[in-house]
């Protein structure tokens, strides 16, 4: 699966070091093209395919939800900008392409502003997961790892095999190649427990819980939880389990913090 990836990335999201995408992916849906995730809310279950995936997207417009989908997560307040339907964005290729874009652009601001602070490529993560630099660095409960260093224990596993560009420079232009994610070392401040291996096709990951990139449905409009369904249809929308939101994920609380959206 992994070298399949790979190769997928590097037609899909060739400005991106197919490593750092890999790793990146690995966290936010274990490599699920159907995955959705559900900003203080989470599903049942994940969608098994295309028409199962657009059937709960629009479930979950249609009540308020602020969500992300796809293989990179991409947070569905972003497809007009990439000119993307939800079909579309279930669609590999064209969710790494646009994810990929989020993240160059994440690196590049990264790379401008915060270059003499913080390794440009790990704030980028940051700002991928939660649209700012700092938040991706902390934990979201005491004794877990953070967002970043879960993506960083995640580049430990990614194949090897396929020559990357060396990193960049401090001050980067927009259009410039993101470079490798490079496994957390042992005594590193971001070292992890390193992941393992994606899960099989059976059994799909739960997506990144993250807030959004872009918007914070702030307060939230959006209709009750529905029930669980007795039994998996195919066409049918997956439902949603309720779950307690947690204040701490929401961008605003970062008030310090340089915000790049």
């Amino acid at each position: 699966m992994l070298l399949e990836f790979m190769d997928l990335a590097q037609q899909c999201a060739p400005t991106v070091a197919p490593q750092t995408m890999a790793a990146l992916v690995q966290v936010e849906s274990g490599f699920n093209p159907y995955a959705i995730g559900v900003v203080d809310g989470r599903l049942a279950r994940q969608p098994v395919n295309l028409e199962e995936a657009v059937a709960t997207a629009q479930q979950l417009e249609a009540g308020g939800w602020n969500f992300s989908l796809g293989i990179a997560q991409v947070n569905r307040h972003n497809l007009p900008k990439y000119k993307l339907t939800y079909a579309q964005a279930f669609d590999a290729c064209a969710n790494l392409r646009a994810g990929s874009k989020i993240l160059q652009d994440c690196y590049a601001r990264a790379s401008a502003k915060l270059a003499s602070e913080k390794d440009p490529l790990h704030a980028a993560f940051s700002c991928y997961y939660s649209g700012n630099f700092s938040r991706g660095f902390r934990p979201d409960k005491a004794g877990q790892p953070s967002y970043v260093q879960k993506v960083l224990a995640s580049a430990g596993v990614v194949p090897k095999a396929i020559p990357v560009v060396p990193a960049i420079g401090a001050r980067t232009s927009p259009n410039a190649r993101v470079p490798a994610a490079e496994p957390a070392q042992p005594g590193d401040a971001t070292a992890a427990v390193p992941l393992t291996a994606a899960p099989a096709p059976s059994e799909p990951a739960e997506p990144a819980d993250h807030a959004s990139v872009l918007v914070d449905l702030d307060p939230p409009k959006r209709s009750a939880l529905p029930q669980p369904p007795t039994a998996p249809v195919a066409d049918d929308a997956v439902k949603l389990k309720a779950q307690q939101p947690s204040a701490s994920r929401t961008p605003a609380a970062d008030a310090d913090d340089f915000s790049v959206f």
